[in-house]
């Protein structure tokens, strides 16, 4: 990841070879669909210093389990699987770590290309508005558990209906209901929290 800059870094990890296996194309695979590897990643909860690591490790198993993968799924519902099994040990392994505030300017984040719009058509007083938004979103995202958190990427972020949460999940479908709607009121909840912290901070 470049200093300054949010976005994919160039896939030359170390140790992956990216020669076609078994007739698949890493390689292509690769290219298709890192941008979104890497935003779903970002939207579970990696944090920026560790993305890079995180898509690699994403890529690692695909390379490892291309092989087997007999695409009855899409290969976009496979990826994100592996990259909420990243994401998780992302997370876990940062757990010492305070959460932090994340930038919200990038455009391969949910809503990121929304801000970038909004901060060279808007004016002034609508792209700080915009801009306060995505980080009050995102910030109540980093304040929630993380299987809210996952409902809610998978449900209102990446808009994938329930069986499609069950499959990825692994979860039976009754769960992926409530642990959804379960999500969207945890989610209003801590907005609504943080405007009214912000509100008293602003006076």
């Amino acid at each position: 990841m470049s200093a300054g800059t949010l976005e994919p870094t160039p896939f030359t990890a170390t140790g992956v070879d990216t020669r076609p296996a078994d007739g698949s194309d890493i390689d292509r695979i690769y290219t298709e669909h890192v941008r979104y590897v890497w935003r779903c990643l970002r939207a579970l909860g990696v944090s920026d210093s560790a993305l890079d690591d995180a898509v690699h490790d994403v890529f690692l198993v695909v390379q490892q389990k291309l092989a087997h993968f007999d695409g009855q799924a899409a290969v976009t519902t496979w990826l994100y699987a592996i990259a909420l099994r990243i994401a998780r040990r992302a997370r876990a392994t940062a757990r010492k770590d305070a959460w932090r505030f994340a930038p919200v300017d990038s455009d391969d984040t949910p809503g990121g290309s929304l801000a970038s719009h909004a901060a060279t058509t808007a004016h002034p007083e609508q792209a700080m508005e915009q801009g306060e938004r995505l980080s009050l979103a995102r910030r109540a995202l980093d304040r929630m558990d993380d299987d809210k958190r996952e409902a809610f990427v998978l449900s209102q972020v990446e808009q994938r209906s329930a069986p499609e949460i069950a499959e990825i999940t692994g979860l039976p479908l009754n769960t992926v209901y409530s642990r959804v709607r379960a999500a969207k009121a945890a989610f209003q909840a801590e907005v609504a929290r943080l405007e009214l912290i912000l509100r008293g901070i602003s006076k």
